[in-house]
C-alpha cells in the first residue's frame, strides 16, 4: 500500500513483503464458535510472534468449522513456526494446522489456498499493475476499437452482475429493482474495490439514472488525459441497469477523475431514448 492509498482503504494481504524479517503464514482450521480467535491469537502473542495478518471466513454462520488465514513476523519471536503450530493444535477447537513457508526470506504468500471464493463463487484478485495492462494500454494498441471493446465487455460483465444481485435479492425478499440497485449493486460495486458508488438520483417514469462513482479504479489510470477515461466501468453501470430493469440501457460518463473532477458521474437511460 502506498502512500496514494486512498481513506478507508483496506489491505486483503494474499502477500507480504518485508526483506530482512523472518516471516511464515499459517492456515488454521477451527471450530466455529464465539472466542476461538482471541484463543488463537493469544498463543503467538505468548511468544512475541506480531500477527501481521489474519482472517477467518466460513461460507454459512451454521457452520461447524471455520478456516483462518494469518502471516507472522517471527523475527524477534521465541519459538519456531512448528512449535506454534503444535501449541495451537493442543486448543481442542483447533482441528488442523498447516505451515505456510516462505520461498525466500522476507517474502511469503498464500500459495495453498489458491482458488478463492466471495458468496461461494470463485474470484480472482487483479492487482494495479494487473489491470493497468488490461484496462489503460488495450486503448494504446487498439485505440477507439479497444475503447469499445472494454465498453462491451463491462456492459456483459454488468448484465452477469445483475442476475446474481436478483438472486441474492430474492433470497432477502426482495423484488423491487431501485431498491436492488441502491441495496445490493451498489454494495457489491464498493466491497470488491472498483470505486465507491452513490445512486444520486433515480426516476422509473421515465427511466432515468445519476449514479456517481469516487476513485474509480478504471479512471485513476488515465488521470490528467484531460478527457472522461471510463469505457469499462461505463459499460457494466449499463448492464447492470439493463439487466436489474429488463430494459437497454446506455450510459455517458458527464464527470470524470481523468479531467480533474472530484469524481466521476454517470448519466444512464434507455438506449432508444438516448439515440
Amino acid at each position: 500500500m502506498d502512500d496514494r492509498s486512498t481513506s478507508g482503504a483496506f489491505e486483503i494481504g494474499r502477500f507480504l513483503c518485508f526483506p530482512d524479517r523472518k516471516l511464515c503464514g499459517v492456515l488454521i482450521d477451527a471450530e466455529n464458535r464465539p472466542g476461538v480467535l482471541s484463543e488463537i491469537s493469544a498463543v503467538s502473542g505468548k511468544h512475541n510472534a506480531s500477527i501481521l495478518y489474519i482472517a477467518f471466513s466460513t461460507s454459512m454462520p451454521t457452520k461447524k468449522t471455520t478456516t483462518g488465514l494469518a502471516f507472522l513476523d517471527l523475527t524477534d519471536a521465541d519459538v519456531s513456526a512448528e512449535e506454534l503450530a503444535r501449541e495451537a493444535q493442543k486448543n481442542k477447537a483447533v482441528k488442523n494446522v498447516r505451515i505456510i513457508y516462505p520461498p525466500i526470506e522476507g517474502f511469503v504468500a498464500d500459495n495453498i489456498s489458491n482458488v478463492l471464493l466471495m458468496n461461494g463463487e470463485r474470484a480472482i484478485i487483479m492487482r494495479l499493475q494487473g489491470y493497468k495492462g488490461l484496462v489503460a494500454n488495450i486503448r494504446k494498441h487498439f485505440g477507439t476499437a479497444g475503447e469499445t471493446f472494454l465498453y462491451y465487455i463491462g456492459f456483459d460483465s454488468g448484465l452477469e452482475y445483475a442476475k446474481s444481485h436478483i438472486e441474492m435479492a430474492a433470497k432477502l425478499g426482495l423484488a423491487d429493482p431501485a431498491q436492488i440497485l441502491k441495496l445490493i449493486s451498489t454494495s457489491l460495486f464498493n466491497c470488491v474495490g472498483y470505486g465507491r458508488m452513490e445512486v444520486r438520483s433515480l426516476k422509473t417514469n421515465p427511466l432515468n439514472a445519476i449514479i456517481r462513482v469516487y476513485d474509480s479504479f478504471e479512471c485513476e489510470l488515465g488521470i490528467g488525459s484531460g478527457k472522461p477515461f471510463s469505457f469499462f466501468t461505463r459499460g457494466m453501470v449499463a448492464g447492470c441497469l439493463t439487466g436489474l430493469f429488463n430494459e437497454k440501457m446506455s450510459a455517458k460518463e458527464t464527470r470524470c477523475i481523468a479531467k480533474r473532477d472530484p469524481y466521476c458521474e454517470f448519466n444512464i437511460k434507455p438506449e432508444r431514448s438516448a439515440q
